[in-house]
Parts: structure tokens; C-alpha cells; sequence
């Protein structure tokens, strides 16, 4: 049975539940309602970017958008989070987090985040199989520190379509952008920031954790 995206009853919610409209939510949206404003610039360039391009072809604004909108979306999206909610099928596996955190590794030596932050059922230290993971990365304010962030936030979002791995990620420079998670979370770190450490000192290693975790 797939994921219950809204969980209360109200009749709103179980339209919204349909899994057109949650596949079209995902596709309008992209996940911009909980980026940073930098990252939801970043998001929106990517659009309008696509949308000049095929723009010179088609000569026509509204349709360019809209398909910018959407390449957008298979280059820059993550179709693999929402389709736990499209099917039952597994999405995660102990192996495919393995693969995926050496993907990660790799990456953050290339684009030098902060810090490398995982949240939800990960760092609770239980995933199912039908889990994804969420991946918060913490940069400098700067804007060179900035686009790199998202542009390794993006790689990332290409990569989990192409393995088909569901993997929510967003980009933030003020662990205030934290305080949105459960307080029944604490997250792992990938690089022992001294900011993370101090704001969470309880915080693991995502070394550690993998160790420990259940899945």
C-alpha cells in the first residue's frame, strides 16, 4: 500500500491524497514552499533559463514556461520521494543508501558544504523500505558558497532519478532553517561542524548511525 501523504480526514485531504494530485502538486510545486528564498531563486533561474532557451525555438512564452517548468522538474525535481506515494513498491534498500552515501562523500569534497546534515527516519535510526532520505545541505551565505550548495543539491536530485532513490534535499546557511524539524529529531552530521555541534551535541556521525541503523 503507498504512503498517506495527508493523514486527517477532511474531505480536502483525501482529494489531495489522490495520486494525480499528488503527483501534480509535486510537479507545480517542486518543493519551493520549503526552500530558502537563495534556493527558491535558484529553482525559479533554472525555469526561465529552460524556458529562454526553448523559447527561440517555439516562439511562444506561456508554452516555453511551461516546459521549462517541467524539464525543470526531471532535471531538478525528486519524483522518487513523491512516488512513494504513487505506489507500494520499494524504494530503499540498505545497499542503495550505501551506494548513495558514497555518492555524497564524493560530492561534498567537490563542492565543500559546511556541513552535510540527514534528518527524518534516518537519523531516528529507522527507515522502512519505503523510506527516503532527507538530506539538508549547510553552506556559507556567500553567493559562490551558495550556487555550489545548490548546484550539488541538484546533482543529487539527478541522481536519485536516474537510480531511482528517493532522496529530499535543500540547501540553508542559518541552522535556524533547522528549527522547522520534529524536536524528536536530532541530525546526523557528515563533517562534525562545530555550529551543528554546538546547536545539537547529540549529534552522530552519520558513520555511526549507518552502523546502527535499522532498515
Amino acid at each position: 500500500m503507498p504512503k498517506i501523504k495527508h493523514r486527517n480526514h477532511a474531505t480536502i485531504s483525501k482529494i489531495l491524497n489522490l495520486r494525480l494530485a499528488v503527483l501534480l502538486s509535486n510537479i507545480v510545486f517542486q518543493g519551493i514552499r520549503y526552500m530558502s528564498l537563495g534556493e527558491k531563486i535558484y529553482k525559479i533561474a533554472i525555469t526561465f533559463l529552460f524556458a529562454l532557451l526553448i523559447n527561440i525555438f517555439l516562439q511562444n512564452v506561456v508554452l516555453s514556461i511551461v516546459i521549462g517548468h517541467f524539464l525543470n522538474y526531471i532535471f531538478n525535481g525528486q519524483y522518487y520521494v513523491v512516488f512513494r506515494y504513487l505506489s507500494s513498491k520499494r524504494t530503499m534498500s540498505k545497499k542503495d543508501l550505501e551506494e548513495f552515501i558514497i555518492l555524497i562523500e564524493r560530492l561534498s569534497v567537490f563542492f565543500t558544504p559546511k556541513d552535510v546534515l540527514v534528518i527524518g527516519s534516518f537519523c531516528r535510526g529507522k527507515m522502512s523500505l519505503t523510506s527516503d532520505l532527507d538530506i539538508r545541505l549547510y553552506h556559507d551565505s556567500g553567493f559562490v558558497s551558495s550556487i555550489k550548495s545548490y548546484l550539488m543539491a541538484s546533482v543529487l536530485r539527478f541522481y536519485g532519478l536516474k537510480l531511482k532513490f528517493p532522496i529530499d534535499i535543500f540547501c540553508f546557511s542559518d541552522l535556524i532553517f533547522l528549527d522547522k524539524i520534529s524536536e524528536k529529531e536530532t541530525p546526523v552530521n557528515f563533517m562534525n561542524n562545530s555550529d551543528v555541534l554546538d546547536k545539537y551535541p547529540l549529534s552522530k556521525n552519520y558513520k555511526q548511525q549507518l552502523k546502527e541503523l535499522i532498515l
